[in-house]
């Protein structure tokens, strides 16, 4: 019995750690967190690329919270012509994914909420398993919305325990359509597989 309260206690006080080294990895457990999130959660980012109209064509794509850079790298694999840029509010995690770098495939360190980035600049902009750590989250989708082209798609995905856990209020999607209206952005489309959903936004 008291083997199993000092494994919860252990639970406890690490737990709070690990959920910080999720939002801004760190040291060797950010490095070795960002491996297991490659397995676990690039299946989501494939199936959430696979939604996309492939008959557009986007130009520059921004992928936000990259950790070591397998998103990104899937994205300009997927779409070759594109220029591809991974930012992350990590160094750790930027010098991982720099090691992934190649021709119209770059990383920087920046802050989702500030990222200094040229106004309309992407015709794309993809969030995976990050937008509901984003600090400010309004303050985050106006940059998004500033640098983001009047055409251009933002593509958020997400495990639906995440969303429900952090960000409970939108759970009803009518609640997510007016937080984005009053933004001055829309929801064009929502959809579940299991246990992920993914949400495109325009501009209004």
């Amino acid at each position: 019995m008291i083997y199993l309260v000092i494994i919860a206690l252990l639970i406890i006080l690490i737990f709070p750690y690990l959920m910080y080294q999720s939002k801004k990895p760190s040291g060797f457990i950010g490095l070795w967190m960002m491996k297991i999130w490659n397995r676990a959660y690039l299946p989501m980012v494939v199936w959430s690329v696979s939604q996309l109209d492939h008959k557009k064509r986007f130009k520059a794509i921004l992928d936000v919270g990259v950790g070591n850079g397998a998103s990104s790298k899937y994205l300009k694999k997927h779409f070759p012509n594109s220029q591809v840029l991974g930012i992350d509010i990590s160094t750790t995690a930027i010098r991982a994914a720099a090691q992934l770098a190649e021709s119209g495939l770059s990383f920087e360190v920046k802050n989702v909420e500030n990222t200094d980035l040229p106004v309309g600049e992407f015709d794309l902009i993809t969030a995976f398993q990050t937008h509901f750590h984003w600090s400010d989250l309004t303050q985050a989708f106006l940059e998004l919305k500033r640098i983001l082209k009047s055409d251009g798609i933002i593509l958020l995905a997400c495990e639906w325990s995440k969303l429900t856990y952090y960000l409970p209020d939108f759970r009803k999607q009518e609640n997510l359509e007016q937080y984005l209206s009053n933004l001055n952005l829309h929801l064009i489309d929502s959809q579940r597989n299991g246990q992920w959903i993914l949400y495109k936004i325009g501009k209004n």
